[in-house]
């Protein structure tokens, strides 16, 4: 049913359930909506008919939501029985991706066999193999719709296993003037030092709209890679952090630029400021400062 042929109740139903993604109880609709039950019931059953929305519960109460579409790798109507069982299989490993190791093993197919179920999945865009970023020799498997965890693909900071050194240098260089600008405005409208420093400070979501409007990341940048970013020019001592108490009680972490910063330092520009394993490494580890070429190209630079 299109939206223009739906009523003007069916129309501010589904606004609110686009507002509420995780659905709308009966009685928060019925306040909402200011009708009688009988008008809601009948726009109500008329988006379920017309397959709009859907209908769950919660105990006693009725919870209603968007009809949420088949997203692409999710519909198993047209697998075979041995596609199936490989592709929940996969459907349970989420976005770590499970090795053939593994799959071979719990779904008792032979190697030949897999191979052959695993390539014509691939083919009908059911499933994706992702290379690891550590080791992109070594893959595994995920349904095709789904996002790989950084800790597989190395998230925004890396391309086809690659370091992007360059990438990450532009994104530091222009955060660093944002900051700074903030910092200039402040100064300029407050003659108060206190006043100026509120003005100046800046959360991890103002950064990250504004590295989204500069429109020069292809991918959305998550909150930790953003925090990465702010962290890498805390330790290059052209920007400092301090803690601040939000409205709701709560602390938040802000971020202001310096006034008179060092001159020069490296630290920056350490690959391991937005490495997505640096958890896992140690010395003798599979992922290690010893045998890490980008701290090798780092220190030779």
């Amino acid at each position: 049913m299109p939206l223009k042929s739906l009523g003007k109740l069916e129309q501010s139903i589904l606004t609110l359930l686009e507002q509420n993604p995780d659905g709308c109880p009966e009685p928060y609709l019925k306040q909402k909506l200011k009708t009688d039950n009988e008008t809601r019931c009948k726009a109500i059953n008329s988006l379920l008919k017309a397959n709009r929305i859907e209908l769950k519960t919660q105990g006693s109460t009725l919870i209603y939501g968007l009809k949420r579409t088949a997203a692409p790798g999710s519909s198993t109507k047209d697998l075979s029985q041995e596609e199936r069982v490989v592709h929940k299989l996969i459907e349970d490993a989420g976005n770590k991706g499970i090795w053939v190791k593994e799959i071979r093993t719990r779904s008792n197919l032979q190697l030949t066999q897999l191979n052959k179920v695993l390539k014509t999945m691939e083919s009908k865009k059911v499933i994706k193999s992702v290379k690891l970023v550590n080791d992109n020799k070594k893959k595994v498997y995920m349904l095709y719709n789904v996002q790989p965890d950084s800790s597989l693909t190395g998230g925004a900071w890396y391309s086809d296993s690659d370091f992007e050194s360059e990438f990450v240098d532009i994104l530091s260089r222009q955060t660093l003037r944002f900051l700074q600008q903030q910092r200039s405005h402040a100064d300029v409208e407050h003659e108060d030092p206190l006043l100026a420093r509120r003005q100046m400070l800046c959360d991890v979501k103002q950064v990250k709209n504004f590295i989204s409007q500069l429109g020069i990341s292809k991918v959305e940048l998550s909150p930790e890679e953003v925090y990465q970013i702010l962290d890498a020019l805390v330790y290059d001592g052209t920007v400092s952090k301090t803690d601040i108490l939000a409205p709701d009680g709560s602390s938040v972490t802000c971020y202001y630029a310096l006034k008179f910063p060092p001159l020069t330092s490296g630290l920056t520009h350490i690959p391991c400021n937005v490495c997505p394993v640096i958890k896992n490494c140690s010395i003798g580890g599979v992922v290690s400062p010893l045998s890490c070429k980008y701290m090798k190209e780092w220190l030779e630079f």
